[in-house]
C-alpha cells in the first residue's frame, strides 16, 4: 500500500508539473494580438538634420513593439510612414482615427499612433472600442518625441514620411477626408 501511496503522490506531482509547463501556452491562455497591444517609446535616436517639419528628416526613435522586438523609425525606411500624435482625451482624434484605419486598410503605408503620455491601458481600451486594427499604437510617456515633432499647440497632428525617412506633409487639426489622406500618402511616395 505505502508504495500505491508514493506511485500516485510522484504521478500527480509529475502530472502538475507538467501542466505547468504546457498551461501558458493553451490559445485561450495567449493574449490578444493587435489593437489591444501597445509599443512603448524607450529612447530618443539623435541624428543630423532631424526636425519635425517638411523638408526635414523625421526624428528618430526607438519602440519595444509588442512581440517583444525593438523597433526605430529609421527601420522603416523604404515604406511611407503616417505618423499621427494623438491622445484618448481628444475628441478630434476619436473622430479621425476610423478614417485613419480606414485608409490604412487599402495602404502599403505603415501607420503609427504615438499616444501622447497615457497608460497603456487606456490606449488598448481605446482601440478597442473604436476596433482600430490597422494602426500601431505606441506610448510617448514622457512626451520626448511629441515635443521633438513640435506638437504643442493642440492633437491630433499627422505626419507623412517619405521611404528616405523626410517629412514630405503635415495636417495640423482633425483629418475628415480620405481623399486628402491618400493625397499626402502619394505625395510622400
Amino acid at each position: 500500500m505505502p508504495r500505491l501511496v508514493t506511485a500516485v503522490v510522484v504521478g500527480a506531482i509529475a502530472l502538475a508539473s507538467l501542466a505547468a509547463l504546457v498551461w501558458p501556452s493553451l490559445p485561450m491562455n495567449q493574449s490578444a494580438a493587435g489593437p489591444t497591444q501597445v509599443g512603448v517609446i524607450r529612447r530618443q535616436v539623435e541624428g543630423p538634420n532631424m526636425a519635425g517639419r517638411v523638408g526635414a528628416l523625421a526624428p528618430d526613435f526607438e519602440w519595444n513593439a509588442p512581440d517583444g522586438s525593438t523597433r526605430t523609425l529609421a527601420s522603416l525606411r523604404g515604406k511611407v510612414v503616417v505618423m499621427n500624435f494623438w491622445a484618448t482625451w481628444c475628441k478630434p482624434c476619436r473622430t479621425e482615427m476610423p478614417l485613419l484605419n480606414s485608409v490604412a486598410r487599402g495602404s502599403d503605408a505603415v501607420f503609427l499612433a504615438v499616444d501622447l503620455q497615457e497608460d497603456g491601458a487606456k490606449a488598448r481600451s481605446f482601440f478597442d472600442q473604436l476596433a482600430l486594427d490597422r494602426l500601431d499604437p505606441i506610448l510617448d510617456l514622457d512626451g520626448q518625441t511629441t515635443r521633438r515633432y513640435g506638437v504643442l499647440t493642440g492633437l491630433p497632428q499627422t505626419f507623412f514620411i517619405d521611404a528616405q525617412g523626410v517629412i514630405q506633409h503635415i495636417e495640423r487639426g482633425e483629418l475628415t477626408d480620405a481623399t486628402l489622406i491618400r493625397e499626402a500618402i502619394a505625395k510622400a511616395r
